[in-house]
């Protein structure tokens, strides 16, 4: 990527985009193109610094105008769990992992809203056997893959391979896209 920056644990969402804020101050057009987000991720939450949630978005709107997508490469992040997603496939294994909660969905759209940027998100678990990739390039996902323009619309959404063969207790999956 054109721009890639290690985020510590204790920046705030606000210390986090002044960075990307005056990253975008640095390319062609003054607009990031693509913004890739590589973190952890739960339904409505990712731990980019102190964790970015519905409560702790606000400063994102400062981006509006100057990430054209934002792309979040953690797992889980759009999804909504529930007991209704005990039906699910990975519905043991997210009990299994503690996640009973988290409407994902209204995370993203809102997300989507207040940046006024096109946003992809995960709705699965993501696995990943590189540490780096080609310059322009990111892995692939798992499982559905949903995409919102800046109403918070999804506008198109893709099914990938899914996870398979998670273990709870080692946290280990077997990736079942061939990197």
């Amino acid at each position: 990527m054109d721009v890639t920056e290690t985020v510590r644990p204790e920046a705030t969402q606000r210390d986090i985009v002044d960075r990307v804020v005056a990253a975008a101050g640095t390319v062609s057009g003054g607009r990031i193109k693509n913004l890739i987000l590589n973190a952890h991720g739960w339904p409505a939450w990712f731990q980019l610094g102190t964790g970015l949630s519905s409560s702790t978005m606000a400063p994102w709107s400062d981006v509006s105008g100057k990430v054209f997508k934002i792309w979040f490469r953690g797992c889980l992040v759009a999804r909504i769990a529930g007991a209704h997603a005990d039906r699910h496939e990975d519905g043991s294994t997210l009990r299994a992992l503690g996640v009973t909660s988290g409407n994902g969905h209204a995370f993203v759209r809102a997300f989507a809203r207040l940046t006024r940027c096109y946003v992809v998100a995960p709705t699965e678990l993501q696995v990943s056997r590189q540490r780096t990739y080609p310059h322009g390039q990111m892995n692939t996902y798992e499982g559905l893959v949903l995409s919102y323009d800046p109403e918070g619309t999804i506008t198109w959404r893709r099914r990938y391979p899914s996870v398979y063969g998670f273990d709870p207790d080692t946290r280990r999956a077997t990736a079942p896209n061939d990197e």
